[in-house]
């Protein structure tokens, strides 16, 4: 009788225990003993002022939610919110999403194009990286965050009008890096939960030789590539924002891809397993381009950003725009009344998270969840992902 309890206890026990790894998704291993994909949604914190608030991110399909974005002020050098009363609106409602989804990890994402003006600063000395690194640890536990994710525009060189840069942020880069993952282990040990810590980098060669890439690979959970922006206003010719591949024909100028791109970082040895492929919601709209080529490679006379939901619900059923898919870079676009479009559909994100996945990475992100309201695009990133890894359609 008593061998029968002890059976009987041990099958308990171990029923629970697989039972907790199951709801650990983000963190551990899945059901096969492999990496678990991940799956990365960036919020914009100003999205909720245009009707898009955190209830409406497609939490099912993600594992990570990174706010976008935290700042540094510059006298105290330490994270703060951006727009408080927005910002403290949408964490509460961020901390009910994660209630209602306990898979899901939300992280703070400090920096972006607008708020890495004093990355470089903080960085520079060893009291300004700790008063930094404990203000990021306050801030997660203030707001029920589960870690940082660090988007830094960019060290060295870069970024707008009026960043602070130096020739010595590639080593410091790392130095911060350090001291907030060792205050991360350190709440992780005293209170016994996991704390991540990723950042943000661009798809080039360049970005990998202004950061120490096999040290800053070794403190993070993941990188998040910011595969897109390949091409955009600032270039002289229309051009594809995010290829997969690079088109094989004449282009009047440079050249790059998705793949290009994390092909730069595997070969900088950073492993696949450390990656996240990001995949625009959004693309580029070139306004006064010529009729040859359908509008491609076509000087212009304007340019901007478009979100995927006004090219679906303004351009795609437009009177005199015709649609096309190239095939090498595998992207879509639009061409017609003047205008070269170039975008994201369905097909192609699910081929960049197919890719991603064939290619061995952590797995696919979002950049940004408000530009797709109905969740259609995440669904094809998830789907894609999952294919690409040969674990099929959920």
């Amino acid at each position: 009788m008593k061998h029968i309890w002890y059976l009987a206890w041990i099958g308990l026990l171990l029923f629970c225990t697989g039972a907790a790894g199951i709801s650990s998704r983000a963190a551990g291993e899945n059901a096969a003993g492999g990496r678990e994909a991940v799956v990365v949604g960036y919020y914009a914190g100003w999205a909720a002022g245009k009707g898009y608030t955190p209830w409406n991110v497609p939490a099912e399909r993600l594992t990570h939610l990174n706010y976008a974005f935290a700042g540094i002020d510059k006298e105290s050098g330490t994270l703060v919110m951006t727009n408080p009363a927005a910002d403290r609106k949408n964490f509460e409602q961020l901390r009910a999403v994660k209630k209602a989804n306990p898979g899901l990890r939300t992280l703070i994402s400090v920096g972006g194009w607008d708020e890495s003006t004093y990355f470089s600063v903080i960085a520079s000395t060893a009291a300004g990286r700790e008063i930094f690194a404990q203000s990021c640890l306050d801030f997660i536990l203030v707001h029920g965050f589960d870690g940082i994710d660090l988007d830094w525009e960019y060290p060295v060189s870069g970024g707008p009008a009026g960043i602070v840069n130096s020739p010595q942020d590639r080593e410091n880069f790392t130095l911060l890096l350090s001291a907030i993952r060792g205050k991360l282990d350190g709440q992780s040990r005293a209170d016994g939960r996991k704390y991540d810590l990723t950042i943000a980098g661009a798809a080039n060669a360049n970005y990998l030789q202004k950061i120490e890439a096999g040290k800053v690979a070794a403190l993070v959970d993941h990188i998040f590539v910011m595969a897109y922006d390949m091409h955009g206003t600032w270039d002289t010719y229309s051009d594809f924002g995010a290829p997969l591949y690079q088109p094989s024909g004449y282009s009047p100028q440079y050249k790059n891809s998705v793949a290009d791109g994390i092909g730069a970082y595997l070969s900088a040895g950073i492993p696949a397993e450390k990656l996240v492929l990001g995949i625009p919601f959004y693309g580029y709209l070139y306004e006064g381009v010529s009729g040859e080529g359908r509008g491609l490679y076509s000087t212009f006379g304007s340019a901007r950003s478009i979100a995927y939901d006004e090219v679906r619900s303004s351009y795609l059923p437009r009177t005199g725009m015709s649609s096309a898919f190239h095939a090498e870079a595998a992207v879509p676009y639009l061409y017609g009344n003047g205008v070269f479009l170039s975008y994201e559909d369905a097909r192609s994100v699910r081929s960049k998270a197919a890719y991603a996945g064939s290619q061995g990475l952590a797995g696919v992100g979002i950049w940004e969840l408000s530009h797709n309201r109905d969740g259609e695009l995440a669904r094809h990133a998830y789907e894609g992902l999952l294919e690409g890894r040969g674990e099929g359609k959920p």
